[in-house]
């Protein structure tokens, strides 16, 4: 799959709804802000906003469900080659 860049210009507003997004989506985890992960959670709701979704709850459940399960098959990955 070919990952087309673009540059995405981001108004203050923007940033509100990603943070939100963030701090619930670290929430339903139960990070504190200092996670060492916090900056992966950050991509992907990054990633969910640039994809279209817009609101908070929505981006934040999204991102929480697909870190969990990323933390999940990489703790199952680590059992297996470790």
């Amino acid at each position: 799959m070919v990952r087309v860049l673009k540059t995405f210009y981001y108004t203050s507003d923007d940033w509100k709804v990603m943070q939100g997004a963030l701090l619930k989506a670290s929430g339903k985890l139960q990070r504190n802000r200092d996670h060492e992960d916090t900056d992966r959670l950050a991509r992907r709701v990054m990633t969910l906003f640039d994809r279209g979704l817009r609101d908070v709850e929505v981006i934040a459940s999204a991102a929480a469900y697909q870190e969990a399960l990323v933390a999940r098959i990489a703790t199952v990955s680590g059992k297996h080659h470790g």
